[in-house]
């Protein structure tokens, strides 16, 4: 499939040992594909076919953040501190309610100064 980047990127979407997985294009007359043999194909080809690149590619491909998870683990922190000790129920009640919390304020808009700038407390 990585190597299938080389023949979409030449408008042809079918080839003989594979296909594209996407839908169909909208046609664009503005946009030009590049051409096959070109200069610029012959870069692409040689970055998408690096042996190196080709070797690590498996690294990247499941690659996740986790800054997402660990900043909703802080959250939970504030409701259910590792400095205290709480029953099951109580720990649980407090973790559901981080929860809560977390997924309200998710996509709030960042605070803005009065010149229109974010505001960044550290």
């Amino acid at each position: 499939m990585w190597a299938g980047v080389l023949h979409h990127v030449t408008g042809e979407h079918v080839w003989a040992l594979g296909a594209c997985q996407h839908g169909p294009l909208v046609e664009d007359k503005e946009k030009d594909w590049i051409a096959r043999n070109s200069v610029a194909h012959q870069r692409l080809t040689e970055i998408i076919l690096d042996d190196r690149w080709l070797r690590g590619v498996h690294k990247y491909l499941h690659f996740r953040s986790t800054a997402e998870l660990e900043s909703f683990h802080n959250h939970i922190l504030m409701y259910a501190s590792k400095r205290f000790s709480f029953s099951p129920p109580v720990y649980a009640a407090r973790v559901m309610l981080a929860g809560l919390d977390y997924n309200h304020h998710l996509h709030r808009t960042a605070r803005r100064k009065a010149d229109g700038s974010i505001r960044v407390q550290l």
